[in-house]
């Protein structure tokens, strides 16, 4: 979910597709992983919980295969577009440009995060780290010495294990960026706060409301049909369902 309240708008987004949700966890996991925000003894725990995530979810699925064949895909798109008349041609070469360096950069990889599990550190902390309080000095040593030593031992140890993960992130944020370019937003009515739909299929819905509607969307779906409800953010009289018709953004990403 982005929120855009600049605009006075929140965005919403549902995954059709399961690599898809993969990918959006991964990507709002990542927000905690950024090399320009340095680990310290009060943001560790985030820091660690999210690397450990990200090497989870690598292991459960084959994430650099999923991110490749799409990419694959995308690159067959934008050569079928090339032939349209009216497309930006310059513009179109440059993402294609883009598509070819994240390809390149993608295929020679072998398992993502797989040197990561030999890293001695991260190997002791992983341990312990899903026990309550399991970070303790007296658990992990190892963590307690390394949190101590210059924040440029730090920086760059982080900067190693980043690196190891660089060229899966690039390839993702690459296919989510075309998923969500492919469609725009469009107004459409929630009568009584319902909608429900049957479509082609989709990759990806992405829903804009305003900030000041005192409601969310659940969605469910998959990826030939969806539909979305609005609940009521403080149930009223013990409703939840919000039963007014809404007015909101939907676009939907093939």
């Amino acid at each position: 979910m982005d929120n855009n309240n600049n605009n006075g708008t929140i965005d919403y987004e549902y995954p059709l597709l399961e690599r898809v949700r993969t990918y959006l966890r991964l990507e709002h996991i990542l927000l905690a992983l950024q090399p320009a925000t340095p680990v310290t003894q009060q943001n560790y725990t985030r820091y660690f919980s999210a690397l450990f995530a990200i090497l989870d979810l690598c292991e459960r699925s084959d994430v650099r295969t999923d991110v490749q064949k799409d990419l694959e895909r995308r690159k067959g798109q934008l050569k079928v577009w090339a032939q349209h008349p009216d497309v930006n041609q310059e513009q179109l070469q440059q993402t294609i440009e883009q598509v070819n360096q994240a390809l390149a950069a993608i295929q020679p990889l072998n398992r993502v995060g797989s040197s990561l599990k030999q890293d001695r550190l991260l190997s002791a902390i992983r341990q312990r780290f899903a026990m309550p309080g399991g970070t303790c000095n007296f658990d992990v040593p190892q963590l307690h010495f390394w949190l101590n030593q210059p924040q440029q031992v730090r920086d760059n140890d982080s900067a190693r294990w980043w690196n190891e993960l660089a060229v899966l992130v690039s390839g993702l944020t690459l296919e989510l960026e075309l998923m969500r370019g492919q469609a725009r937003f469009e107004r459409v009515t929630a009568v009584n706060g319902m909608l429900q739909e049957s479509t082609e299929p989709l990759s990806l819905l992405r829903i804009r409301v305003s900030a000041d509607l005192p409601a969310y969307p659940v969605i469910s779906g998959h990826k030939q049909r969806f539909n979305i409800r609005f609940l009521r953010y403080e149930p009223e009289n013990g409703r939840a369902s919000f039963d007014q018709d809404i007015e909101f953004g939907l676009a939907l990403c093939p």
